[in-house]
């Protein structure tokens, strides 16, 4: 199973969704190799995944200034020069996270993301644009779902988490055409409300203007025969609570967001996996969000107690904890 993780807005905490949802989700299924896969050139949650950040970002060095690249954008480099077969290395850029952050769980696994990713989204438009072969924008725009094809036919219980950049450029379109269901974090404001709407536009062809509707990913998706992910949940991310619930503030916006994604779902019910509700709510993780992206260190590893960060002292209260743990088991259960 491969899960996107995506939102046309930023800032809305899809990278630290991914990092804590794969490695709650490794924790429960230990059995699986776990695949994160870092599609944004900000490569944030590699940092995270490779140490936490100071240590993250000098492992992320490591790989990319390796010959070649042990980056998804090293493997971008050999589908450039060879687009339209795989390169029979698909497998080499898969790295174990453990072997670089002692505080993940063995069976949790990095593809690490890449700066030149920005750079090679021109080139990846201009070979999908070529006339011939007739199947260009096909091929390319199947690199990833190749890349972890290969990887899940080599490792058969395989289950991959995409971070994916908020831009809906070319390569968060090889990310869309990769997934099999798509996770949409939102924040209590109006810009996650407008990006649900954004979505059924970009992903699934809800509402493109006439003039754009013969050259729109998703004509070009279906006309190519390639399947687009199910809207399968909606955390409604860094919800001020008040006695477990989402405070009356909160609720209202959240409202909104419920609003448009249900009109998506009468427009269009098969967008979506099933019919059960899509939201859920995850608290504001204050510290808890802190001591995990400095640390690279999954909830179920963190203690109570204080934490040194960057010299200051950072506590860790229960309760805190002990909501965000349940936001994600409950998360991680609907998976």
């Amino acid at each position: 199973m491969r899960y996107a993780i995506w939102n046309n807005k930023g800032g809305v905490g899809k990278t630290f969704v991914t990092f804590l949802t794969a490695c709650e989700y490794a924790r429960q299924h230990p059995d699986q190799r776990i695949v994160i896969v870092d599609m944004c050139p900000q490569a944030n949650v590699s940092e995270v995944v490779l140490g936490g950040n100071g240590k993250g970002a000098a492992e992320l060095e490591k790989l990319l200034t390796a010959s070649p690249r042990q980056t998804i954008g090293g493997y971008f480099d050999e589908r450039i020069s060879s687009p339209h077969k795989m390169t029979g290395n698909e497998t080499s850029y898969i790295k174990r996270a453990c072997d670089f952050n002692s505080n993940l769980d063995d069976n949790i696994y990095i593809i690490a993301g890449d700066p030149s990713l920005e750079i090679q989204a021109e080139a990846i438009n201009q070979i999908a644009g070529q006339t011939l072969p007739s199947n260009s924008w096909s091929n390319v725009h199947q690199w990833l779902k190749d890349l972890l094809g290969a990887i899940a036919k080599k490792y058969e219980n395989a289950v991959f988490f995409i971070d994916c950049n908020p831009s809906f450029s070319a390569y968060t379109e090889l990310s869309i055409i990769a997934a099999d269901r798509l996770i949409v974090p939102c924040s209590a404001d109006g810009s996650s409300a407008r990006a649900i709407t954004n979505i059924g536009q970009l992903i699934y062809g809800i509402g493109v203007p006439t003039a754009y509707a013969a050259v729109s990913f998703s004509k070009r998706a279906k006309d190519n025969s390639l399947p687009l992910p199910t809207i399968h949940a909606i955390p409604l991310n860094r919800s001020t609570q008040y006695e477990q619930k989402a405070s009356k503030a909160f609720s209202a916006m959240y409202g909104a967001i419920k609003k448009r994604a249900n009109a998506l779902y009468v427009h269009d019910s098969a967008i979506f996996t099933s019919a059960r509700d899509v939201f859920l709510d995850i608290p504001d993780a204050h510290s808890v969000s802190v001591v995990t992206s400095h640390l690279g260190m999954p909830l179920h590893k963190i203690k109570l107690g204080k934490y040194t960060i960057h010299d200051k002292d950072t506590q860790v209260p229960k309760d805190s904890l002990d909501r965000y743990k349940t936001a994600f088991d409950n998360l991680v259960s609907r998976l």
